[in-house]
């Protein structure tokens, strides 16, 4: 058995950061077909391996980028698990329930909050796709409010009253719940919140 270095994972972490073409292609390499076989052998496909494995990928790298990445694990394990997760999450929303998991090794140390980074990250698609289908007014207050800025500070962007934000904020947010409330990922998130 490989026991991983540290070393390994801040060499990878550090040519992700500056963009290392190289090292990122030498670890899609070789852990990509790891991901092909596992997605093979539960009911999918080889560009369905791919697709998960780079939305994955774009998980950690948004991690890294951030400095919110703490593992105690290889990357390559980590990414794996978060793979394996994805796929899961697919085949259950497809109503394929039964997998194969002697084609998971399990893993020796946890993979931190993957579940919960993944959880997020899939609510943020899915908010994103329906607040684009707002209008641009509706989209610039909640991109404002969930960038963090206080409705005094939207109204005063705005040159709207700091009463007229909170409504339109309001309305705003009540058109965005009502378009995701009929997506079937959002009934799958409230049937997950509800065990």
């Amino acid at each position: 058995m490989k026991v991983y270095k540290n070393d390994d994972n801040a060499i990878i972490i550090n040519a992700i950061k500056h963009g290392d073409d190289a090292v990122i292609k030498a670890f899609y390499k070789k852990h990509l077909p790891r991901i092909i076989s596992y997605v093979l052998k539960n009911s999918g496909e080889t560009e369905d391996a791919r697709d998960i494995f780079q939305d994955a990928m774009v998980l950690v790298f948004e991690k890294i980028k951030a400095n919110k990445l703490q593992i105690n694990c290889a990357l390559g394990t980590y990414v794996y698990g978060i793979c394996k997760y994805l796929w899961l999450n697919r085949l259950r929303r497809m109503g394929k329930t039964e997998i194969n998991d002697a084609a998971f090794v399990k893993l020796e140390d946890p993979i931190s909050n993957a579940e919960e980074m993944i959880d997020k990250a899939e609510k943020k698609s899915l908010i994103q796709k329906y607040l684009l289908k707002l209008g641009t007014g509706c989209q610039e207050i909640l991109l404002m409010f969930f960038g963090g800025y206080s409705l005094r500070e939207i109204a005063k962007e705005k040159d709207f009253t700091e009463g007229y934000t909170r409504k339109r904020k309001f309305a705003c947010q009540k058109q965005l719940m009502k378009l995701t409330a009929n997506d079937p990922v959002f009934k799958e998130f409230k049937i997950a919140s509800n065990y």
